[in-house]
């Protein structure tokens, strides 16, 4: 590539940056999987190769580029990379990608609930929590293929093909964990992961910051410091994303109505919670509850 689209070190304005489902995708658009796999060039193609930066409330991404070569921005860091190389970028983390024109590769993608089953396995846990760039040889490249490819073709396979792509997912992240990455970001910073399942645990509580850091036992302005430098936004942006995440599912998947996914939230007031909703999601609930079936 020509230039170097991704500067080492890059802060982008967190203002800016875009929430998706799948890239390109927002939020309130249906998104069930626990486990999805394309190809690179199935989406970059569609963006000429350019994948802007944006970071994803409820699933982690672990890309793996076989071949070619990637100008990189990840947790605020920015490197050129070539294949074959393995980049997790957890959920919440800032990540974008300019590739050249002959990459090949896939991107896994693990929504948060399936996340969460690897919580008691200490080795699979910090791999996905981690943003980071994992290099490999060609032999543990070809099998980090062969798996992904599986993952790919179990997608249109089958009566249950959920259960095969779980199976094939966990089999390709212990593949992945064998090897050590390069660490290129703070999202391994154990307050940080301390917060985030402090978030999920009390999630539907509206609990304020305050509460995190009393518990956390730090000051608000040490926690504000350590998950904006690990995730690249702030307790509050990251606390209301994960939220947003929930609502959708919510709304889409079970029987709730809106009032009653406003209540289940903590929201007192369900008008606060659509005018919420539709800031951080650019959809009013009642037309995701709506687009069900």
């Amino acid at each position: 590539m020509e230039n170097l689209w991704y500067y080492p070190d890059m802060k982008p304005d967190v203002a800016s940056i875009p929430r998706f489902a799948l890239y390109g995708e927002d939020l309130g658009e249906h998104f069930e999987e626990l486990v999805h796999c394309e190809t690179i060039a199935s989406r970059s193609r569609r963006y000429d190769w350019e994948i802007a930066p944006h970071r994803h409330p409820a699933l982690c991404q672990m890309l793996l580029l076989g071949s070619g070569s990637v100008d990189l921005l990840l947790a605020g860091h920015g490197s050129q990379r070539i294949g074959p190389v393995l980049i997790v970028a957890p959920e919440g983390v800032i990540h974008g990608f300019h590739f050249s024109r002959d990459a090949q590769g896939y991107v896994v993608t693990l929504s948060e609930k399936f996340v969460r089953e690897f919580a008691d396995d200490n080795v699979l846990a910090e791999l996905l929590s981690h943003a980071d760039v994992l290099s490999f040889d060609v032999e543990t490249a070809s099998r980090l293929s062969a798996v992904a490819q599986q993952i790919l073709f179990a997608a249109t396979g089958g009566a249950r093909p959920e259960l095969l792509r779980r199976a094939l997912a966990e089999a390709f992240i212990r593949i992945a964990a064998e090897v050590s990455g390069d660490d290129v970001g703070t999202h391994c910073d154990t307050l940080v992961q301390q917060f985030q399942k402090l978030v999920q645990q009390h999630l539907r509580r509206q609990r304020k910051l305050g509460f995190y850091a009393q518990a956390l036992n730090c000051t608000e302005r040490t926690l504000s410091r350590r998950v904006h430098g690990a995730l690249g936004v702030s307790p509050g942006q990251y606390l209301n994303d994960r939220i947003a995440a929930e609502a959708t599912r919510l709304l889409r998947f079970t029987n709730a109505s809106c009032n009653d996914v406003a209540d289940e939230l903590g929201f007192v007031d369900p008008s606060y919670f659509s005018r919420f909703y539709t800031r951080m999601t650019g959809r009013r609930p009642s037309a995701v509850r709506g687009s069900e079936g």
